[in-house]
């Protein structure tokens, strides 16, 4: 059993080495074309002041927020004056994705009704822009196991096909070493439309359990299409949650 052990640590060491070994690339020295802020704000909350905080201090062009409720929906309209175009849709159970914006946006009904996903397109600075998010299942059944599969699947191809920038954010339920992660999105890189990992190069970016730190592994994740260049991707501390908040800046290319 101790020589068991010792090989799976090795093996999974060497999986998780090549993050820290990341050189990230030199400070930006201008204002992002788009930051778009993402935090699971777990459903059970009753307090969404440090949420509200948060968004307020990082001032992005587009905040979402999972795991939302009615009673959190009505809490975070106090930002209708900064984010005056906001949506929500049914992700699971009784979780809600909920998006607000600066600008004016169009959703696509088709990707809410046929994959839970929330798949808008606006114009930021003077620039047509699509960002995606979706909260998939847990993957705790086959049935949900599939379901998020399916998910997963889905956005990856949307954010591919989109013909102008796009940006694609959410709780993939799934980490960085899953087969699935890695075929959906990470083996695309080398297809005629390639998708990027906005935390490539930025270290070891885990987001979930936050109570359990040691045990902690990314969940949560961004990518971009070949509209956008990832210029910092950083988590943050959401208090009253169990993940770890990320934050994008990106640059057209």
């Amino acid at each position: 059993m101790a020589f068991l052990s010792l090989l799976a640590l090795i093996l999974n060491g060497s999986l998780c080495i090549s993050p820290f070994l990341a050189t990230p690339p030199p400070p930006m020295t201008r204002q992002p074309d788009l930051r778009v802020f993402q935090a699971n704000v777990l459903y059970t909350r009753t307090d969404y002041q440090p949420i509200i905080d948060t968004i307020r201090r990082l001032k992005p062009d587009f905040f979402v927020l999972q795991e939302m409720t009615p009673d959190g929906y009505r809490a975070v309209s106090a930002l209708k004056n900064e984010y005056p175009y906001q949506d929500s849709i049914w992700a699971k159970g009784p979780c809600y994705i909920m998006v607000g914006s600066r600008t004016p946006f169009t959703t696509d009904s088709t990707a809410e009704q046929s994959h839970e996903v929330m798949f808008l397109t606006s114009t930021v600075r003077g620039k047509a822009m699509s960002l995606l998010s979706v909260h998939t299942r847990t993957p705790l059944l086959p049935s949900w196991f599939e379901q998020r599969n399916r998910q997963l699947r889905f956005v990856a191809d949307k954010l591919a096909h989109v013909k102008h920038p796009a940006v694609l954010i959410g709780d993939f339920n799934t980490s960085i070493f899953s087969p699935v992660y890695q075929h959906e999105f990470i083996d695309r890189r080398t297809s005629p439309l390639p998708i990027t990992a906005c935390r490539t190069n930025f270290g070891w970016t885990p987001t979930w359990p936050s109570f359990l730190p040691l045990l902690y592994i990314p969940i949560d994740h961004a990518f971009v299409n070949t509209g956008y260049k990832t210029a910092n991707f950083r988590t943050l501390l959401t208090p009253g949650s169990d993940h770890r908040g990320i934050c994008v800046d990106l640059v057209n290319r």
